[in-house]
């Protein structure tokens, strides 16, 4: 019924002439709001996968040039597990650090610009937890991506030189 606040306005004012009438509506984020959001997160997450390129880039060249050290400490019993799992940890440690650091400074930020524009602070968990899920997928991908490389390396071979 499309004249139902007037009616209800009409009433109101019957009852008390002082008396104010709020419509009050759902809010819902704007398109333009919401498309803004996901390009940020797309960019975000493109971001991300450039830092994993690098960090695979980085990592096979580790590998490349530690190759003897590598067959060396084999050949002097070092379990494989213990040398994939320092993999892991190369990867793992400097995303995380990274993804703490830019959520502490984008939270913070982000909190010290809705105060000054006297909004109410509200944070997004789900795309907090949606980019840490990212990194570490990407540090997942680069260690798996380094594993093969990593397993030829480590054979006996490797200790001879021309």
């Amino acid at each position: 019924m499309p004249d139902a606040t007037e009616y209800v306005r009409n009433t109101v004012a019957r009852m008390d002439p002082l008396a104010d009438v709020f419509l009050l509506r759902s809010s819902e984020p704007s398109r333009q709001f919401r498309s803004i959001r996901t390009g940020l997160f797309v960019g975000a997450a493109c971001v991300l996968l450039l830092i994993g390129a690098s960090l695979l880039v980085s990592q096979l060249e580790q590998l490349r040039e530690r190759k003897k050290l590598l067959s060396a400490l084999v050949a002097f019993g070092t379990r494989r597990r213990t040398l994939s799992l320092s993999v892991l940890w190369q990867t793992a440690i400097p995303v995380a650090l990274g993804l703490v650091l830019a959520t502490a400074v984008g939270l913070t930020l982000g909190a010290v610009l809705l105060k000054m524009s006297a909004a109410k602070i509200r944070i997004d968990w789900s795309s907090v937890l949606a980019m840490s899920g990212i990194g570490a997928g990407v540090v997942l991908v680069v260690t798996l991506l380094s594993l093969p490389p990593l397993l030829r390396m480590m054979r006996p071979d490797g200790l001879r030189t021309e």
